[in-house]
């Protein structure tokens, strides 16, 4: 039976001992290293050495972050009143640079004006401190694991989209008999493909925010409950990207150069690019073959694009006849 290997002690381990995995620096790591935990396993109490203990065995990462700040903020315990003064003053300054400048402010606001003069609330604000930090690094974490699933779904939804795109043109140049559903299907999947662009592309957002700007249980719990409304986006893609080229076949919307022109086509030809209600209606040439899809990857790439063209459409004063 093997002997399960402490998390944290794993990653400390050389490559070159027996085998073990490589060296990997994880976030607990950079707030306390393991020659900090061997100082506060001499010096905590046993309740505090217990949270160390459980928190570096388990395999979870938050918990691991938890038992570095608790290590930190045991040995900062058996610091002077100047050591541990300066101590402070470099919490406040790595709390500022992780929250900003306007949550601090908010923050500095509540804090005594002779924390740094008063023993007692020197190490009050020491204990404070180390839960705001425990907290920010663990709602970076969860940001972070989000993030990287958003992006890991999209980059396989978009490969499957590509090629789902490439086979149905595939199909169409060698069996020579052009589909009206299967241009439909290629419409959509690059109106797919431009939401799901989208999404990765502003993924990025919900790791910009400062961490504990608003409550952390409800910013994680938001965080981790916001897949649905991913799922709901990733739909409006193909979704608006079909209903463009609809508006786009009313000949009522134009862009310019850039409107795709589409017209009813001739009698006797087999090879129509689109039907609806049994018209048969074609895409004039290449380049509006071209613009077409390019502005179903854009419907689905830019949300507003379309609804707002919908809006245009609504306000516009009805013709007379």
């Amino acid at each position: 039976m093997s002997t399960r290997i402490p998390l944290i002690d794993r990653f400390f381990r050389s490559s070159s001992s027996n085998g073990d995995l490589p060296v990997r620096v994880e976030t607990y790591q950079l707030i306390a290293s393991k020659v900090d935990y061997d100082r506060a396993s001499l010096v905590a109490s046993a309740d505090q050495r217990k949270i160390i203990i459980d928190g570096q065995q388990s395999l979870h990462v938050i918990d691991q972050i938890g038992a570095a700040v608790m290590v930190r903020q045991v040995l900062a315990e058996q610091m002077g009143h100047e050591e541990l003064v300066r101590y402070v003053q470099h919490l406040q300054g790595r709390y500022q640079a992780v929250v900003g400048d306007a949550t601090f402010a908010r923050y500095n606001g509540q804090v005594p004006k002779d924390v740094l003069d008063v023993d007692a609330k020197l190490r009050a604000e020491l204990g404070t401190l180390s839960y705001r930090l425990r907290l920010c690094y663990s709602i970076s974490y969860i940001k972070d694991q989000y993030l990287s699933k958003i992006r890991m779904y999209c980059g396989w939804a978009l490969l499957f989209s590509f090629l789902a795109v490439i086979a149905a043109i595939t199909y169409q140049v060698y069996s020579n008999t052009p589909s009206a559903v299967l241009n439909f299907v290629i419409v959509a999947f690059v109106g797919f493909g431009g939401a799901l662009t989208s999404i990765s592309r502003r993924a990025n957002q919900i790791v910009a925010s400062n961490p504990l700007d608003d409550d952390p249980i409800i910013e994680a719990s938001a965080i981790q409950n916001g897949s649905a409304s991913l799922v709901v986006a990733a739909l409006t893609g193909p979704i608006f990207a079909t209903i463009l080229l609809v508006i786009f076949m009313t000949g009522g919307f134009s862009l310019g150069d850039m409107t795709p022109i589409i017209h009813v086509c001739p009698p006797k030809y087999n090879g129509y690019d689109f039907e609806v209600l049994n018209y048969h209606l074609c895409a004039d040439g290449y380049a509006n073959a071209a613009k077409i899809v390019f502005w179903s990857f854009l419907a689905g790439f830019a949300e507003q694009f379309v609804p707002d063209v919908l809006d245009r459409f609504s306000k516009a004063p009805a013709k007379k006849a």
